[in-house]
C-alpha cells in the first residue's frame, strides 16, 4: 500500500500539472521578493489608494466633542476680508469662550498687525490670554525668531522616531499673541505621493524642540493635561488617558469625515457673532476655528475630496484620537502580507494548473473576496491596516501564471500528440479531430471499416541473421514508407506487430469509398516494398516480399486497456479475416488478397475472382485479388 502511495506521489511530482503549478508559484515568490525590497514610495503608490478604497466603504464615527467654527466666505466679509479684523476675531473668541468651550484651536497664523500699542491688538491678546487657546504655526525653512518657552512634549530617551518631521524654523503668530496663548501647535499637513493627506504627525521637531500638532494640543488643553508623553518600542503617544500607537514619523492615519458629517459639526462664525447659536452647542467642546473660504488658501486634498478645509482635517484627527480609532499598521503586517501572498498565490497557481477553469475561477474569487473582507474588517473594526495589494495581486498572478504555464504545457503536449497522430492518420484528419473532438468516439462504437494486414515473407529467418541495430534500422525505414502510404490514402495505422502492420480505413472518422482506398493503398505498398527489396539494404539482407490481406465488415472501435496502458483499436470478424487473407497469399501465389465483403463495397476497382478458399478459424469465403493467381490450389 505504501509503495503504491509513494508511486502515485512520485507520478504527481512528475506530472505536467505539478510542474505548471510550481512554475506559477515561482513567479509569485519572485514577485513577492521584488515587492519586499521595492522602495517605499513605489509600494505606496499601490497600497495607499487601495487602503483609501477600504476606508471609504464605511463612514467613520465622529466624536460629538469636536466642533468646527468656520469663518466662511460670508462671515469673512464681516472680518474685513483676508486681513481678519483683530477686534472681530477677539469678539469671536470671547463668544466661544462664553459659550463654554473646553479649548480653542486656531487654524490661523496671526501675523501683522502686531503693534502692542494698538487697542485691537491689546484686546485680542487679552482674549487669547483669558481663553484656553492653542495657536497654530506653519513650517519654515528659515530659523526665524525664538520658539515659545513651553515644554509640553516629554520624550523617552530610548524612543526612536527616525522619520519624524523636523524643520529648522516655524512661521508663527506675532510674539505678543504667542506669549498670551496657552499652547502653540503645528498646522502642518504633509501629503503623500499624490498630495493627498492620509496621515498627520502628532508631534514635530522645530529647531530641535518637540512641539505637538494642533489637534493634540487642543485635546491637551481640553483635558487639562500637562504634557504629551512619547515612549515605547514600537512608539506610542499618551495624553491623559488616551494612548495612541505611532509610526516611525510620529504620525497616525486619520479617518476622514464625510461632507455630511462636516456639515453637522460645523457652525458659521457669523451665526455665533449674531447670537444665533445656543450655549449648549459649544459647552465643553473642543473648538477648531478656521476658514473654508477659498481666498484664504486653506483647502487641501484628502482621499475622496480634493477641496477639504484644513480646519476640518485637524478636527478629523482630534475626533479619531478621542475615539481611539486611528488605523495603525503593525510591524508584523508587511511580513504577513508577504507570507499570504506567497501562500495564496502559489495555492491558486496549483489550482489553476490542476483543476477545471470553473473551479479555478470560483476558488480564486472566493479567496480574493475573503482576503479583502479580512482587510475591511481589520480596518473598520480593529483599527489595523493590512497591506491589501500584494496578496491580491499575487492571487491574480498565481492563477494566471498557473493557467498560462499549463496552457503552454498543453500546447506542447498537443503538438507532440498531433505529431504522433499524424504518423498514424492523415494530417487533415488530425486537424479535423482537434477542431471537432466529438467525431472521435473513444468510448466504443460499431463502424463499417476496411482492415488491411501486411507481412514480410521469410522475416523470421532473415532477422535471425541480423544484429539488433541492423534489424531496427531496416524495420524503421520499411515501416516509415508503409506508414506514409497508408496515411496518404486516408487510412489509420492501428499498430505494427513484428514485421506486420494493421491499417484501418473509415476509422476513426468517415472515409468515402474506403474499400477502394484500401485496394489502391495495398497496390502502392506492394510497389514500395518491391523497390525496397532492391535497395542496398534490402538486397544485403534478402528482404522478402510483402503479403497483404484486405477485408471489410462491422468492427467495434474504442479505447481498451488499463489506466496505465490504453490503446485505440478495432475488434471484429473482418479484422481476423484480413489477417488470415494476408497469410493465404502463400497458397494462392498472390501478394494481395481481398475478401468478399470488401469486394462488394468496391465502386472504382475491379478484381480477379479466385473462387473460394477455407481460412483457419474463419471458414470458407470467396477471395479476390487485383492480380491473377500464379499457383494451383490443392
Amino acid at each position: 500500500m505504501w509503495g503504491h502511495a509513494a508511486l502515485n506521489l512520485r507520478n504527481t511530482f512528475k506530472s505536467r500539472e505539478f510542474r505548471s503549478g510550481s512554475l506559477g508559484g515561482l513567479v509569485v515568490v519572485v514577485l513577492s521578493i521584488f515587492y519586499w525590497f521595492a522602495p517605499a514610495h513605489l509600494s505606496n503608490r499601490a497600497e495607499l489608494p487601495a487602503i483609501d478604497l477600504i476606508a471609504s466603504l464605511s463612514p467613520p464615527r465622529m466624536s460629538d466633542d469636536v466642533v468646527v467654527v468656520d469663518i466662511d466666505s460670508v462671515s469673512l466679509e464681516s472680518f474685513g476680508g483676508r486681513s481678519l479684523s483683530r477686534a472681530r476675531l477677539a469678539d469671536l473668541l470671547n463668544e466661544i469662550t462664553r459659550l463654554g468651550a473646553a479649548s480653542i484651536a486656531l487654524d490661523l497664523v496671526l501675523a501683522e498687525p502686531c503693534d502692542p500699542q494698538k487697542s485691537n491688538v491689546v484686546r485680542l491678546t487679552q482674549t487669547i490670554e483669558a481663553s484656553r487657546v492653542s495657536l497654530g504655526f506653519l513650517f519654515s525653512d528659515h530659523t526665524g525668531g525664538p520658539l515659545p518657552n513651553r515644554n509640553v512634549v516629554a520624550v523617552d530617551q530610548k524612543l526612536r522616531l527616525p522619520d519624524v518631521w523636523s524643520v529648522p524654523g516655524a512661521e508663527m503668530s506675532c510674539a505678543t499673541y504667542v506669549d498670551a496663548a496657552r499652547g502653540v501647535s503645528a498646522m502642518a499637513l504633509p501629503g503623500d505621493f499624490d498630495a493627498r493627506i492620509r496621515s498627520m504627525p502628532l508631534v514635530v521637531a522645530v529647531g530641535g524642540q518637540a512641539l505637538p500638532s494642533l489637534a493634540v494640543d487642543a485635546i491637551r488643553l481640553a483635558r487639562k493635561a500637562g504634557v504629551v508623553f512619547l515612549f515605547g518600542d514600537p512608539p506610542k503617544a499618551r495624553l491623559g488617558q488616551l494612548q495612541v500607537p505611532l509610526d516611525s514619523s510620529g504620525s497616525v492615519r486619520v479617518r476622514h469625515s464625510t461632507q455630511d458629517q462636516q456639515s453637522r459639526r460645523t457652525i458659521s462664525a457669523g451665526s455665533i457673532m449674531d447670537g444665533a447659536t445656543g450655549g449648549a452647542s459649544l459647552e465643553n467642546k473642543i473648538v477648531f476655528v478656521g476658514s473654508s473660504a477659498p481666498e484664504l488658501g486653506g483647502l487641501r486634498p484628502v482621499p475622496g475630496n480634493p477641496l477639504t478645509p484644513s480646519v476640518q482635517i485637524h478636527a478629523d484627527l482630534a475626533s479619531s484620537l478621542l475615539l481611539a480609532s486611528t488605523p495603525f499598521k503593525p510591524l508584523w503586517a508587511p511580513a504577513l502580507s508577504i507570507a499570504l501572498a506567497i501562500l495564496l498565490g502559489t495555492l491558486l497557481s496549483f489550482v489553476a494548473a490542476m483543476t477545471r477553469p470553473i473551479i479555478d475561477i470560483v476558488t480564486s474569487a472566493g479567496l480574493f473576496v475573503a482576503w479583502l473582507a479580512i482587510c475591511i474588517f481589520a480596518y473598520h473594526r480593529a483599527n489595523i491596516v493590512l497591506p491589501p495589494v500584494l496578496p491580491a495581486v499575487a492571487m491574480i498572478v498565481g492563477g494566471m501564471s498557473g493557467s498560462l504555464f499549463q496552457f503552454s504545457a498543453v500546447r506542447r503536449a498537443e503538438a507532440i500528440i498531433r505529431n504522433r497522430f499524424e504518423q498514424r492518420l492523415p494530417p487533415s484528419v488530425v486537424s479535423k479531430l482537434v477542431a471537432e473532438p466529438a467525431l472521435l468516439k473513444l468510448r466504443g462504437e460499431t463502424r463499417l471499416s476496411t482492415s488491411m494486414f501486411t507481412d514480410v515473407e521469410g522475416f523470421t529467418t532473415m532477422s535471425e541473421k541480423m544484429n539488433a541495430s541492423e534489424l531496427i534500422a531496416l524495420l524503421d525505414e520499411y515501416f516509415e514508407g508503409l506508414t506514409d502510404i497508408v496515411i496518404a490514402h486516408g487510412g489509420m495505422v492501428d499498430r505494427t506487430i513484428g514485421d506486420g502492420l494493421h491499417a484501418m480505413f473509415n476509422a476513426p472518422v468517415d472515409l468515402e469509398f474506403h474499400a477502394d482506398a484500401a485496394i489502391v493503398c495495398a497496390q502502392t505498398v506492394l510497389r514500395f516494398s518491391e523497390e525496397f527489396r532492391r535497395t542496398p539494404m534490402g538486397v544485403k539482407h534478402n528482404f522478402g516480399r510483402t503479403r497483404i490481406g484486405i477485408e471489410s465488415g462491422n468492427v467495434i472501435l474504442g479505447d481498451v486497456g488499463a489506466k496505465g496502458k490504453i490503446d485505440y483499436s478495432a475488434y471484429g470478424a473482418s479484422v481476423n479475416a484480413a489477417a488470415r487473407l494476408q497469410d493465404a497469399n502463400k497458397t494462392t501465389g498472390t501478394s494481395i488478397l481481398v475478401g468478399a465483403a470488401a469486394n462488394k463495397l468496391l465502386q472504382k476497382t475491379e478484381l480477379f475472382d479466385h473462387g473460394e478458399i477455407e481460412l483457419r478459424g474463419i471458414g470458407v469465403i470467396r477471395i479476390y485479388s487485383p492480380e491473377p493467381m500464379t499457383k494451383n490450389r490443392d
